[in-house]
């Protein structure tokens, strides 16, 4: 279609909406509440047509855009939540969910590419086996790993077998940074080199999404396939452990370990997962297993990003 019709109709044309004007002003809603309503809007689109092609756009009827006003009131007062289902027919990530993590993967698409030669990660890690500590780490295209004292002391990467190479899992392989450069972008052919198991999944794309030097486009292939998980929650506005505002997701999952022969000990995880939604970086992750009176695990992503040297 060139052209645009100049037939318009008048949104406010219906019973109440003087009412409704002279109400006043309200303050927007917040970030989480519109990506919310946006799916509502086009779920109640979608339900005015008879047959509805995947990922196709109609134009509801004006009895439909009143549905969809009815459901954005209520999703904005925190009220409604939407499930969608995955080709499997398992509960798939929260509407509100998938489409926040879909707008994420448009926030890093969005995002300057870098030729930097060196990635710095410098974070925060609270755990039970090593206590409290802050780590600052550059690494290099090969993948040598430089450290950083809080004294600005900087220790070389050593050298022959000793030396550490950064990789980042995807699937049974570890993959270096030029290696990440080769990964397909397209959401189906990425999803086919890691995990079928969702959890799993998940993990090592969250592992990617955390430190690694992924390009704009392969990032928001990430955010896509972290959309399309099964059991993701929306959690909403939340500051992570240093004060910092973002947006909470997670998800709840069965983990154990083998105690012997066809023994074992099942237990429950809940993993979250802060993201900055200005930037698409992720500002904190935690892990916490269910039903143990323990802190949650928690690595805080103090800078991430490229470097144009050591130190």
């Amino acid at each position: 279609m060139t052209e645009r019709t100049t037939d318009r109709v008048d949104p406010l044309d219906f019973p109440g909406a003087a009412q409704l004007l002279a109400a006043g002003e309200v303050p927007p809603p917040a970030p989480v509440a519109v990506t919310a309503a946006r799916e509502a809007v086009a779920r109640a689109a979608a339900a005015e047509v008879t047959v509805v092609p995947l990922r196709t756009t109609r134009v509801p009827r004006r009895g439909g855009l009143l549905v969809a006003a009815a459901a954005v009131a209520a999703i904005a007062a925190g009220a409604v939540v939407y499930p969608v289902l995955d080709v499997g027919g398992e509960p798939a990530a929260t509407a509100s969910a998938s489409t926040f993590l879909d707008d994420m993967a448009a926030v890093a698409a969005d995002a300057p590419a870098t030729h930097a030669p060196y990635w710095k990660v410098r974070v925060e890690t609270v755990n039970q086996d090593d206590g409290k500590r802050t780590d600052t780490t550059f690494f290099d295209r090969v993948g040598r790993i430089w450290s950083v004292d809080a004294d600005g002391t900087v220790h070389e990467p050593p050298m022959g077998e000793e030396g550490k190479v950064k990789k980042w899992p995807v699937g049974k392989k570890w993959l270096t940074w030029p290696e990440l450069d080769k990964l397909p972008t397209d959401e189906k052919a990425l999803a086919a080199l890691f995990p079928k198991d969702a959890n799993s999944r998940s993990q090592q794309v969250v592992i990617m999404l955390e430190d690694s030097p992924a390009s704009p486009e392969l990032r928001a292939a990430l955010f896509r396939l972290l959309a399309d998980t099964p059991g993701m929650k929306l959690i909403g506005d939340v500051r992570d452990s240093k004060g910092r505002a973002g947006v909470g997701v997670e998800i709840t999952a069965e983990a154990g370990f083998s105690t012997g022969p066809g023994k074992g000990v099942k237990y429950w995880t809940t993993d979250r997962y802060i993201v900055a939604p200005d930037t698409g970086l992720l500002l904190e992750t935690t892990h916490k297993i269910r039903g143990q009176d323990i802190p949650a695990d928690r690595d805080t992503w103090l800078e991430v990003g490229p470097a144009d040297r050591v130190g």
